[in-house]
């Protein structure tokens, strides 16, 4: 089932075109995982596909390449490591990008990429080769759904309501899984794969080229006891991690469903039906924050609010899973990285296009005992935002009005707002659990993984786990590269493993970004739903948060 339109799926872009200027490069990327300089799985594999950045790069946009070449419409590519040149084949030229296919008999190492154009050589940009580094096709350029097929489903691609099923043959799609003799095409690779799905390791069936030339395909099992629209995927090869991905998993059926998610069955039906989803969320959450060991610093009450409404494209394409309360499915790991310079040119910008929906210029918070805490409108971000800090308003953070035990609360918007009227919600909110995590040793070795266990805690709640490591990008002091993780488990459990490849896909801890650096784990409620006019879907929820500055080696 494979297509050439996936090798330059989510790549190929254009931009204006100069006449008579030289090339400039600034910037490499994997085609598929977007996997940002300085993340200790960056690099572009032997034999992979990677996208060039920069200006000038050619002067005309070309249709994609069947079959590549080593020079289209005048422009070519070279690549110097180790005193050995290779020529890159392309798939696709425009101004501002070139898909290529780096040779599998370039060396690994240091070296150095140039791009030649009828007006001249541009200055050669550092290129570092590594003998593997997948990455994962995505429907978010390199992060939220994995975008393949289901072969025990007619080949369906994934989404929300055509999910896949345990024991069936999926076929992933991606690049770098490593060279291949003459750049061969369907050929397996020679290092044994790992594929984890809802941090079980699958059985895969075939791991290597496609009928093109880079594009590596994966056919692999869904294991059995995984389920949840946002079921987590990545690849692990010689110890290098892939970007991480997402997959709807159904137990039976292709409708997905998560305990805390707002697409039940009902409502992805009527979205399939409908075309379009209005949503609101309510939050509040008490933080606690502190130093190892067990210094205190703090507690901070917040809370928050965001009415919209997205079409049912967008909710398929899962970029809008976070903002709707629903980063991971239980058992599951995500990971999602960015980088902290807003000058790279080489980083795609994939902003939300929501509709926000006006409820009215404050929501009001009534806590135990009678206290009211407003939430202020955010116009600057959207008439639909609100949050209990509006620095607009000098209000920078909110009197504390959520007690340590918990306690019932209620939310109401007074007459409401041009596009949501008046509605009530209520919260009741449960003692909180108590977790190891001021009592973990920092730096964690990421290796090793890191287990967080906790006690306490009711059914009606479900535990959150996420950390953040900052990176200093090529010893840089102020650029810095960064990767945060979110893992999902029921509070019963009592305990959530974080494996190896979750952490191994951070960048170190840097000693001027390490500050930054943390570890949480946030007992939530389970999402209350709520009515309000003109919102298909509503709900509020609570959590206690416990942070700590922690690094990452």
């Amino acid at each position: 089932m494979g297509s050439a339109k996936l090798i330059c799926a989510l790549a190929c872009a254009s931009a204006p075109i100069a006449f008579a200027q030289a090339p400039t490069v600034n910037g490499l990327l994997n085609n598929y995982s977007y996997t940002l300089p300085g993340l200790p799985n960056y690099g572009i594999a032997q034999g992979s596909i990677f996208d060039v950045f920069g200006t000038v790069l050619a002067f005309t946009t070309s249709p994609l390449q069947a079959t590549p070449p080593n020079s289209l419409e005048g422009v070519s590519i070279s690549v110097t490591v180790n005193g050995t040149t290779t020529t890159p084949l392309i798939y696709f030229i425009s101004p501002g990008q070139i898909v290529a296919v780096l040779p599998s008999a370039t060396p690994a190492g240091k070296g150095t990429l140039t791009v030649t154009t009828s007006a001249g050589a541009s200055a050669p940009f550092d290129i570092q080769v590594i003998p593997s580094a997948f990455g994962i096709l995505t429907l978010n350029n390199g992060t939220g759904p994995a975008a393949g097929y289901d072969v025990n489903n007619n080949y369906a691609l994934f989404s929300y309501t055509n999910a896949v099923n345990p024991g069936e043959m999926l076929e992933l799609w991606g690049t770098g899984l490593g060279p291949v003799a003459n750049d061969a095409t369907v050929t397996t690779v020679g290092v044994p794969v790992e594929v984890d799905i809802g941090g079980v390791q699958a059985s895969v069936e075939y791991a290597g080229r496609s009928a093109f030339v880079g594009l590596d395909q994966i056919n692999v099992m869904v294991p059995s006891g995984v389920s949840g629209c946002n079921v987590s995927v990545v690849v692990v090869e010689s110890g290098v991690v892939s970007n991480f991905a997402t997959l709807p998993v159904a137990s039976s059926g292709r409708v997905c469903s998560d305990p805390i998610s707002p697409f039940t069955t009902t409502v992805l039906n009527d979205l399939s039906k409908n075309g379009s989803f209005s949503y609101g969320f309510i939050d509040i959450g008490n933080t606690t924050t502190t130093f190892f060991p067990s210094l205190l610093v703090g507690t901070l009450d917040s809370g928050a609010a965001t009415f919209a409404r997205l079409s049912a494209a967008e909710v398929n394409s899962g970029q809008y899973a976070n903002a709707l309360g629903q980063v991971t499915s239980f058992g599951s790991c995500n990971v999602y990285t960015f980088n902290t310079s807003s000058t790279s040119p080489a980083i795609p910008t994939n902003l939300p296009k929501v509709t926000y929906l006006n409820a009215g210029s404050v929501i009001d918070i009534g806590g135990p005992g009678g206290t009211v805490t407003p939430m202020y409108q955010e116009t600057a971000t959207g008439a639909g935002v609100y949050a209990t800090s509006d620095i607009t308003s000098g209000v920078e953070s909110p009197p504390s009005f959520i007690p340590g035990t918990g306690g019932s609360f209620t939310f109401n918007n007074g007459s409401g707002g041009t596009d949501i009227g008046a509605f009530t919600a209520n919260l009741q909110m449960p003692p909180p659990i108590s977790s190891n995590i001021p009592f973990i040793s920092s730096p964690i070795q990421r290796a090793n993984g890191v287990t967080v266990y906790w006690t306490g805690g009711d059914s009606s709640t479900y535990v959150q786990i996420t950390g953040s490591s900052l990176g200093a990008v090529n010893t840089d002091a102020t650029s810095f590269v960064g990767g945060v993780f979110t893992c999902m488990a029921p509070t019963l459990a009592g305990t959530f493993a974080v494996p190896p490849a979750v952490l191994l896909a951070l960048p170190p801890s840097s000693l001027s970004g390490g500050g930054l650096s943390s570890l949480a784990v946030s007992n939530y409620a389970y999402p209350v739903p709520f009515t309000a006019p003109n919102i298909d879907y509503a709900f509020v929820e609570g959590y206690f948060s416990s942070y700590v500055r922690m690094a990452y080696q």
